[in-house]
């Protein structure tokens, strides 16, 4: 499959060198229009009619940059709950679509449709600018807009989004704009990543725009659930600083862990807690009052500042 689906992203480059010697050979007018009309199908259908295919089965769709990505939808139903996955952890390396599996089969069971997809230069979707994937995180969030757009097309009554770190920041950066959103979920989210570009990157400075998501919080007018592991680096703080941005309605919970993202929802201790949380977030998100937060970690200090952007404003 892997293999598959990487024929089908190199394909269209290798047509190009291809079609021309065959259609010079004045023997062969007719195959060569044959085998053109085949290959153009080849590429076409997948991308056109990616849910005829069987379900769980990946597909390739396109962001607004042509850039292309591997996705896969998982159960049926026109409400549909999008994920982004995070990037790689010391506790979870590689990271890609796959690490949403337990979720996944969790909210199939409960009757909504998923659609997860590896990020550029995660999983089976290839790099776009250097074979590096930190230099590929700026531009993640359109691959956010490219699947609302694939679930409005395929009629999706309902479009719920869930994101774990740099899922979540270029989730709530998307969700500031696109409305189709009716829900999000943010976990264990940046305000801002990465926190500083490569040093020895030729994409520094001005092209490299980061992920940002705080500056444009109060902009998400969906309701929106934070949840994060108050031990978990400088994720706590950050997250306050989300709960705190944010407009109603909103929920803060925070678990007395060092668990990140997915790893909070996979673990045996916080997990079933964590999942019930969002489930109950996605089935009645408007069930949310004002701002709501449920802290199970009271000892920790959600003012520890780290990583704080150099123009931040605290008043806001």
């Amino acid at each position: 499959m892997r293999q598959r689906l990487l024929n089908l992203l190199n394909l269209r480059q290798h047509l190009g060198a291809a079609l021309p010697p065959l259609l010079g050979n004045r023997w062969l007018p007719t195959l060569a229009a044959l085998g053109a009309i085949t290959v153009a199908l080849a590429i076409a259908l997948p991308l056109a009619f990616a849910t005829k295919s069987d379900q769980n089965d990946p597909f390739v769709l396109q962001s607004y940059d042509g850039a292309r990505f591997v996705a896969e939808t998982n159960g049926d139903g026109d409400e549909w709950v999008l994920l982004g996955h995070m990037y790689r952890t010391k506790n979870t390396n590689p990271t890609n679509r796959g690490i949403w599996d337990r979720l996944a089969e969790r909210l199939v069971a409960d009757g909504y449709r998923v659609l997860r997809w590896d990020f550029r230069c995660h999983g089976d979707t290839p790099c776009v600018y250097s074979r590096r994937q930190i230099e590929d995180v700026p531009d993640i969030y359109l691959e956010w807009e490219a699947a609302i757009d694939y679930a409005v097309e395929q009629g999706a009554r309902r479009i719920l989004g869930v994101g774990v770190s740099m899922g979540g920041t270029s989730l709530l950066q998307v969700a500031a704009y696109r409305h189709e959103l009716e829900a999000v979920s943010a976990i264990s989210s940046p305000n801002q990543f990465p926190n500083k570009e490569p040093s020895d990157s030729d994409r520094g400075g001005a092209d490299f725009d980061k992920l940002e998501a705080l500056s444009t919080i109060r902009d998400v007018e969906a309701p929106k659930l934070f949840m994060v592991g108050a031990r978990n680096q400088c994720s706590y703080w950050q997250s306050n600083r989300y709960f705190q941005k944010s407009g109603e309605p909103t929920r803060f919970v925070i678990y007395d862990t060092d668990l990140h993202g997915t790893e909070i929802l996979d673990d045996e201790q916080f997990g079933p807690d964590a999942v019930q949380e969002l489930v109950d977030f996605l089935d009645d998100p408007t069930g949310i009052v004002g701002k709501e937060k449920r802290n199970d970690a009271p000892e920790a200090d959600p003012n520890t500042e780290c990583w704080p952007p150099e123009d931040d404003d605290e008043a806001d």
